[in-house]
């Protein structure tokens, strides 16, 4: 099997980024992959933070290869999703996360297989290393599952899965398309509120991939494709703190810690949803406190159901 290279993006946040980089170095592939640090260039008043951190980057090790890409100018759009695609796109498939994910000792093994096993399945976009707070069904005989929402933490991809997304790109009108809406809103409300959003501001086609994530998401609705995901979180975002772009100190429905003695063995080939995970993952994608009670959450995924049934 040949290792995807690691590819991580990276601006002022050492604390986290030394974090992320011990915790990727006790990985089990870790002496075999090569790793590309990309760091983005400063912005007025953060000269000497990139510096600092540059500084350590020097010291980096542990790898078969460390490949420092340092950005003369600040572009987080540069510095983070084309960075991901040009690695990919150069090597076939890479693998990606950001300088705030502290990954299992097990991480790349999953990821490496999974971009092993998964490659000619049209219907997977990408691996995963994250697992949502959910609970997986009684005598679930897998360790891993299918979801229809894409995950940038911690994820492999391949280079003609990116062409997917570049479909969506070139074809964006920056106007709401009914059909789409309606198949976004059956997987999660904040989605959709994300892509009302994006229509609302007028974000042309050449700006679409500072979305990145949400676009990869649109692709696989398109296409009927999944992420696949371990039953267990390989990996934990230490971003909400305050210090992540994405990451709300204030919602905390996605925080996971690490079991690092899970190691993922047992996946399937059926690309498919199961219905009791995909409605927890509905639940969670759209609501900022998830109802507990059952009555409630058979009501929210009746209105679901009907909402998307009549919409079509």
């Amino acid at each position: 099997m040949s290792l995807a290279p690691i590819g991580i993006c990276t601006y002022t946040r050492l604390n986290h980024l030394i974090q992320a980089i011990d915790a990727l170095k006790a990985n089990t592939l870790a002496q075999q992959s090569e790793i590309y640090i990309f760091s983005d260039g400063p912005r007025p008043g953060d000269e000497a933070k990139v510096q600092e951190l540059r500084d350590y980057l020097k010291t980096v090790n542990g790898f078969k290869k460390v490949h420092l890409r340092l950005q003369p100018v600040n572009n987080m759009l540069e510095n983070n999703a084309n960075a991901h695609i040009q690695l990919a796109t150069t090597h076939g498939k890479s693998i990606f996360l950001e300088d705030d994910i502290v990954t299992s000792p097990h991480f790349l093994e999953f990821i490496n297989n999974g971009l092993e096993r998964y490659e000619s399945n049209k219907k997977v976009m990408s691996i995963g290393g994250y697992c949502h707070p959910i609970s997986l069904p009684k005598n679930y005989p897998y360790d891993v599952f299918f979801s229809p929402i894409f995950c940038p933490w911690g994820v492999g991809t391949w280079r003609d899965r990116f062409e997917l997304v570049d479909k969506v790109k070139n074809t964006w009108s920056g106007k709401k398309d009914p059909k789409l809406a309606s198949d976004i809103k059956y997987i999660g409300k904040d989605l959709l509120r994300r892509y009302k959003s994006l229509c609302k501001e007028n974000i042309k086609a050449a700006d679409l991939l500072a979305k990145y994530d949400f676009v990869f998401t649109a692709a696989m609705v398109q296409h009927q494709m999944y992420t696949v995901l371990p039953r267990q979180s390989l990996i934990e975002n230490i971003g909400f703190d305050g210090s992540g772009v994405h990451c709300n100190v204030k919602d905390t429905r996605f925080a996971r810690t690490v079991d690092a003695s899970f190691r993922p063995v047992k996946f399937s080939d059926n690309a498919t949803l199961n219905p009791a995970i995909s409605r927890q993952l509905y639940l969670l994608s759209s609501f900022s406190n998830p109802p507990q009670s059952a009555i409630k959450k058979s009501l929210y995924l009746l209105q679901r159901y009907l909402a998307h049934k009549f919409s079509l």
